[in-house]
């Protein structure tokens, strides 16, 4: 038991090298098999529990239907390749009859003749056909190839479409908090507003129902935020859980008014563990999209050398033998034979071929394209995430000072230095700030996933463990990769640098 789970992560490290350039080391296996535990036990999710990033991805991976539709997709393949190999495989023809024959006139027949029983086994075989079925089988061995990178990718898709979710959840939550806030300090300026002039009382009671209205909205909010989660997760109930924080959003109420507790720490952005230069060729590495559309490609051109060799002739083989039990005589026979033959229609091939230079030109062009797009892509993502990470700072600079604002102005309404629309006006900044610190860490985030959709690369949290669940789904898919990208699972797997599809 140890062994295999002992095998089986070295083969999830295998493919994570192929995968994931760069990204994991071959360290501590034993504490990578604990970690990777968590995906093949999802927690429970019920009321009461607090939730990791990695519980909800474990619990998507679990129950949902894109996965399972592209699991089967991958069985669908994997039967129609094993459909164009079949073209080898023998074809056996048995036939068992009774014949029984009354004739009135018996010049020319006999009155009577019967056949019991008449029996008959065949053999037939495909010797070979020039590269037809061969290109035929080839063909279908890379629409397999497709069918895996479609299943790989409905797997980051699940893990991406959670972590947006977790991250918008998040935002509310810490939005929640400051609706709560600002309706708290509207209550106790309108105690303070009781002692001051009548219109600062009535200023600061439509304040107060203003910020009733604005707590209401920021609730349903989150509430719709957790839906939005657990629709990501595929639960069938509604639980009432919570959620934790993770490195990268950090909020507990920290800026709250008159709040003597701990400040956030100071901001740390999140580090690339690779050359940011590099970072469009590892787009292209890791990209499913691109893996499909080459494999496509490479389905196409062995289309194409199907068609041109659909006029070369296919040479056949069979062996037979039957038994005829007659009321005359019973004898039996032994048949072998060998078969050329050829069927071709000129015009037809000739514009059969033209279609399939066509397809394999269109399927050219749909790489490039797609290649092109990816690199504006990450360009954007990376731009998003500098843009994001600078503001970050700036925000939590801007929401400390509006802090500190706010008490000042309230000392001296309290000592009428200031009058309640000053103070109002810097309750109105506090919140807005806060909430704009808020958005940039949610922005922040996005921006990150952002650059993991980009680039297939999941820079936070828990890429190897997806990798793990994928070998949880397809225990096929990872021995059928180690084969092909030349994984061995009795070497220590080294990191592959530098796949080249410029020739693509």
């Amino acid at each position: 038991m140890l062994y295999n789970r002992y095998m089986s992560i070295r083969k999830i490290i295998c493919l994570s090298m192929v995968t994931v350039v760069f990204f994991l080391s071959v360290g501590n296996l034993k504490a990578q098999a604990v970690e990777d535990d968590e995906l093949f036990k999802p927690v429970e999710i019920k009321d009461g529990v607090t939730l990791s990033i990695l519980d909800c991805v474990a619990s998507a991976f679990k129950n949902s239907p894109k996965i399972r539709r592209q699991k089967y997709n991958l069985d669908i393949a994997k039967s129609n390749l094993g459909i164009a190999k079949s073209q080898y495989f023998p074809v056996i023809n048995l036939n068992a009859g009774f014949y029984n024959e009354n004739n009135s006139d018996n010049i020319y027949y006999n009155s009577h003749y019967r056949e019991l029983p008449s029996v008959g086994v065949s053999i037939n075989k495909l010797v070979w056909n020039f590269g037809k079925t061969t290109a035929y089988i080839k063909m279908e061995e890379f629409y397999k190839i497709g069918a895996e990178y479609e299943f790989m990718d409905s797997l980051c898709s699940t893990l991406f479409d959670v972590k947006a979710k977790y991250y918008a959840l998040l935002k509310s939550q810490a939005l929640l908090q400051v609706a709560k806030n600002n309706l708290e300090i509207n209550e106790k300026f309108l105690k303070l507003a009781t002692s001051k002039k009548d219109v600062d009382k009535t200023t600061a009671g439509l304040n107060l129902s203003e910020a009733k209205v604005r707590y209401i909205e920021a609730e349903n909010d989150y509430k719709n935020a957790k839906i939005d989660l657990n629709n990501a997760m595929y639960l069938d109930n509604q639980p009432d859980y919570k959620i934790k924080d993770t490195q990268t959003f950090t909020y507990q109420n920290d800026y709250a008014y008159q709040n003597k507790g701990e400040k956030n720490e100071v901001f740390e952005p999140q580090t690339f563990n690779f050359p940011l230069d590099e970072a469009v060729e590892i787009a292209y590495e890791n990209s499913p999209d691109l893996n499909v559309l080459i494999s496509t490609k490479h389905a196409m051109e062995q289309s194409l050398a199907y068609i041109k060799r659909t006029y070369l002739p296919d040479l056949t083989a069979n062996a037979g033998y039957g038994f005829n039990n007659s009321n005359q005589t019973a004898n039996n026979s032994l048949t072998v034979g060998v078969n050329l033959s050829s069927s071709v229609n000129l015009m037809e091939l000739k514009h059969s071929i033209k279609g399939a230079d066509a397809q394999l030109n269109l399927a050219d062009n749909e790489i490039l394209l797609f290649k092109k797009n990816l690199y504006f892509e990450v360009k954007r993502a990376f731009n998003n995430v500098e843009k994001a990470q600078n503001q970050i700072p700036t925000a939590k600079l801007e929401t400390e000072q509006a802090l500190k604002n706010l008490e000042i102005v309230e000392s001296k309404y309290q000592s009428d230095e200031l009058n309640y629309v000053a103070l109002q006006e810097a309750r109105k900044d506090y919140i807005n700030a806060v909430n704009e610190y808020i958005n940039s860490l949610y922005n922040y985030n996005i921006a990150l996933i952002e650059v993991e959709m980009a680039m297939h690369y999941h820079i936070v949290d828990i890429h190897h463990k997806s990798e793990h669940a994928m070998h949880y789904h397809s225990q096929e898919l990872i021995e059928h990769l180690n084969k092909v990208l030349g994984c061995d699972e009795k070497e220590v797997p080294k990191i592959k640098q530098n796949r080249n599809k410029k020739s693509l």
